[in-house]
């Protein structure tokens, strides 16, 4: 029976390691598209403004993130807060570029699915 010397060892700990963290990250983007879906039936049912969706592939920003990018600056603000209200969302320091323009952020935990969602508006 052949033996796998230290820096095999090594290898196979490190690969079990970045295939652990590769199927958290799955799990979570599983759980955002089960929330998407429930956030698309509400944008029908409740009438709220349609919005530009990513799941992420990164562990290190929220599961989800909504842009509100439909209209003028004035839609746009309007969209975000309607969706801020319907989600219960934490607005969080607004972003203002050197061009003077805006970005409004909020975040919302779904602690049902364990995850974060992200409303962005650029006004």
């Amino acid at each position: 029976m052949e033996t796998i010397g230290e820096n095999g060892e090594r290898f196979v700990q490190e690969r079990e390691q970045t295939r652990s963290a590769e199927l958290d990250q799955l799990h979570v983007q599983q759980r955002a598209m089960e929330a998407l879906r429930d956030l698309l039936s509400r944008t029908e049912n409740e009438g709220l403004p349609v919005l530009t969706w990513t799941i992420a592939s990164s562990p290190s920003t929220s599961a989800l993130v909504a842009v509100c990018d439909t209209g003028d600056a004035g839609e746009r603000r309007r969209g975000f807060e309607e969706w801020c209200d319907a989600l219960g969302a934490t607005r969080l320091a607004d972003e203002v570029s050197g061009q003077g323009s805006t970005r409004l952020r909020a975040r919302v935990v779904d602690t049902y699915l364990d995850l974060s969602i992200d409303l962005v508006a650029d006004v």
